[in-house]
This record gives structure tokens, C-alpha cells and sequence, in this order.
């Protein structure tokens, strides 16, 4: 684990830090590349998302092998729970309970959303309850607030071989679902061709 730098914003005045966490683990097979590190618009992906959730948090966390040079808090997947894409939300909620108890939970976003909404954390974190982001599209569960206590018991409870997908994990929690206009703030880059139609929406909007 290394230093964190630049990315930590204390509030003096807020007594429940707000925790981000940065799904970047698992594997990237159709983009060929270790995704975090995939350029768009000529910087890393990891690059953007750190970028647009700063302002959002006091403090980021990496879920993932390592911090990509970021100065970041990092938390690989651990050797036991479940697998799948919740190994990621396994080893963020038992960080947070660590290292961040007074947290009242923790938002996630995939490496691989550099649109992520700027009031992401402030719409999702409302109520006692954990939810996740939604569009015209469906629902996106890797854009979402999780109350790790929550998180953690629902998870105890799943087959570690086979892992438990996030719109299930999200329903088993009672996620209530927040939708954001539009379907790029929620854009998730999977294949080449996302990427592409990514690079062409960022470079039209500068």
C-alpha cells in the first residue's frame, strides 16, 4: 500500500467522512488491456474517474491490485469471500470498517465510468439505506452507496465459488434505485468500440 496524496480533502466541520471507492479489479478480455490504464482522450481512464469524484468525497479508496501510481488507499481482493464482481465491494466494506468507521457507508464507481455524475455521491448517500444509480437504460449497480454492515451481511451469505452479481446483491440489500438523466453520465467502457464512442463525446464537449 502506498502514501496517499492529493486526493485527501478533510472536512473539519463533517463528522462522517465521505469514502469513494474505485472499482478497478477484475479482468478486461475484450479490451485487451488492463482497463485502468486504457487512455481515453489521451489520459488513463483511472485518471478521469479519480478526477471527477475528488470533489465529491474526503477520501478515495482503489478497489483493485494496486493504486496505478494514484498516491491512493488500495485494497486488493481478499483470500476469502466471494468472488466475482462483488470480491471488490467485499474488500472496500471490510477497509472502510477499518479504516474509516465512523463512514456512514461508501460509494462505488467503476474504473471504466469516466462520465460519473458530478453529485453522484450527494444523490445516492440519502436515507439509511443503500441504493444505486439508474438511467433509461436500466440500472447500473457499479454506480452506488453501500452501508458496509449491510454490505457485509448479505455477502457472508454468498456461494464464494460462484460469487453473487450486483443487481442481485443490490435487490438482497433493498437498494433503492436514483435515476440520473441522460445515458452518458453512466457509461460504462467495455470494447474498443466503447471506447471510441467515448473518446468522440469527450473531445465534442470540449
Amino acid at each position: 500500500m502506498t502514501s496517499e496524496k492529493n486526493h485527501t480533502t478533510p472536512k473539519a466541520d463533517q463528522a462522517a467522512p465521505r469514502i469513494g471507492v474505485i472499482l478497478a479489479g477484475g479482468y478486461a478480455r475484450r479490451m485487451g488491456a488492463d482497463k485502468p490504464a486504457v487512455l481515453l482522450a489521451g489520459r488513463r481512464l483511472i485518471d478521469h474517474v479519480i478526477d471527477r469524484l475528488h470533489p465529491q468525497v474526503d477520501r478515495i479508496l482503489i478497489a483493485g491490485p494496486h493504486d496505478y501510481d494514484a498516491g491512493l488507499a488500495v485494497t486488493p481482493d481478499r483470500g476469502t469471500g466471494p468472488r466475482g464482481p462483488a470480491a471488490g465491494l467485499w474488500a472496500a466494506a471490510h477497509w472502510v470498517l477499518e479504516h474509516a468507521p465512523d463512514a456512514a457507508g461508501f460509494v462505488t464507481a467503476p474504473v471504466d465510468g469516466p462520465f460519473l455524475p458530478p453529485d453522484l455521491y450527494e444523490k445516492l448517500a440519502v436515507g439509511d439505506g443503500c441504493a444505486i444509480a439508474c438511467d433509461e437504460g436500466g440500472d447500473h449497480p457499479t454506480f452506488a452507496f453501500w452501508r458496509a454492515p449491510v454490505l457485509l451481511d448479505k455477502l457472508r451469505s454468498a456461494p464464494s465459488e460462484i460469487g453473487l452479481a450486483l443487481h442481485a446483491l443490490a435487490q438482497q440489500c433493498a437498494a433503492r434505485r436514483v435515476e440520473f438523466p441522460g445515458r452518458h453520465c453512466l457509461m460504462n467502457i467495455n470494447a474498443p468500440e466503447e471506447l471510441a464512442d467515448a473518446e468522440a463525446l469527450m473531445l465534442s464537449n470540449d
